[in-house]
């Protein structure tokens, strides 16, 4: 069943007063839309995404535009007449309905909500949060509702089918988050600033992936390993130690930071040699020395920006990786050396595709 995605961008968002249109207004490094688009595109079961907006929100047109994103313009009566208006203008039939002011939304509730939603049955769905969440988090919901002896607050996204929606009431099934990020739907100052240090927090463990010392130990052990399987795919090369052993270190650099990224690329040069016999001799210490400074410096240009870090940070390591021929100087001379570098150029930006393709991948719905 193909699903669509009514994005409802046309609020004027009067209790921000703000300049700013509230879709745009960003939450880390990019605006709350855009966390939207990223979180629909990532879903599985979403086919097409629409982002209707009104004579209120020209600039967030604009950046769907940007976005490459179909638009709908609304008259901008109400939240529900809005979506009435673009279900029967464009004759859409299941609907899934999304506020632009949800920064923490992801790929995993949406589909969550839509497997639930095609198997209950019901032509509505609607996905809720505990009150509790908002007193905890010192939010005051706009509505609660009682549901089987719970007090439920809707968070913004919702399921319908198209073909009742000018019906008066539709039956209504209900999908319960515990995610206090996802009960941040931003409509005041108050809950912008508590999203904006809500993201700072849960971006320190992803930056840094603070976790047990006997895990973080088995993390790197892992893909440590993943580069001796690596080792064994070469791409057309004269060298035999070229191949395909840095992407996973290029990857644990990109996804958790540069601690292991440095752990495994050095690592992982080290083991690969050995397995090789060792061609260059010595020299391999200084160079796994130097990947390792690679897998640093991956990780930590990857902090730079939130959504495109990790183009920068595969360049740098790309660079970093292929600079690292003149360790070779002492044992092969510079004319060899040099007639090399094409070589580990290629492999080098084959190893950073590869690994940045993957953590493009798994970001959005990875969790370690």
């Amino acid at each position: 069943m193909g699903v669509t995605a009514l994005v409802m961008a046309g609020g004027k968002g009067t209790r921000m007063n703000a300049a700013t249109e509230k879709p745009l207004l960003e939450v880390g490094s990019r605006s709350m839309i855009e966390h939207v688009i990223a979180a629909l595109t990532g879903s599985k079961m979403v086919d097409r995404i629409i982002v209707a907006f009104s004579k209120n929100t020209p600039q967030t047109a604009r950046k769907a535009r940007e976005l490459n994103v179909e638009i709908l313009e609304t008259p901008s009566e109400d939240y529900v007449s809005d979506i009435r208006y673009a279900i029967r203008k464009l004759g859409l039939h299941t609907v899934l309905t999304v506020s632009a002011d949800l920064p923490f939304i992801t790929a995993d509730i949406v589909d969550q909500a839509v497997k639930k939603y095609n198997s209950c049955g019901k032509p509505s769905l609607s996905v809720m949060a505990p009150a509790s969440i908002y007193e905890k988090l010192g939010l005051e919901p706009e509505y609660v509702f009682q549901v089987d002896g719970r007090s439920l607050v809707p968070i913004g996204i919702n399921i319908v089918d198209g073909a009742r929606i000018t019906e008066p009431e539709l039956e209504q099934a209900v999908l319960v988050t515990e995610s206090e990020e996802l009960a941040l739907n931003v409509n005041t100052l108050m809950e912008l600033e508590a999203a904006r240090q809500r993201l700072k927090k849960s971006c320190e463990p992803l930056v840094s992936r603070r976790v047990p010392k006997a895990y973080r130990v088995a993390r790197i052990s892992v893909f440590s390993a993943l580069s001796v399987i690596g080792s064994f795919i070469h791409p057309p090369s004269p060298i035999q130690t070229v191949a395909f052993d840095s992407s996973p270190g290029f990857f644990a650099a990109l996804y958790f930071g540069p601690v292991d990224g440095a752990s495994v690329s050095g690592i992982g040069h080290v083991v690969t040699s050995i397995i090789n016999g060792f061609p260059l001799g010595i020299l391999h210490l200084p160079i796994a020395l130097g990947m390792a400074a690679t897998g640093a410096a991956i990780g930590l240009t990857n902090r730079v920006n939130q959504r495109w870090g990790f183009v920068a940070a595969s360049v740098v390591g790309v660079a970093v990786n292929t600079a690292l021929v003149v360790l070779a100087v002492p044992a092969l001379g510079w004319a060899a050396a040099l007639s090399f570098l094409p070589f580990l150029f290629l492999a080098a930006s084959l190893n950073g595709i590869v690994a940045a393709l993957a953590y493009v991948g798994v970001r959005g719905r990875l969790r370690l």
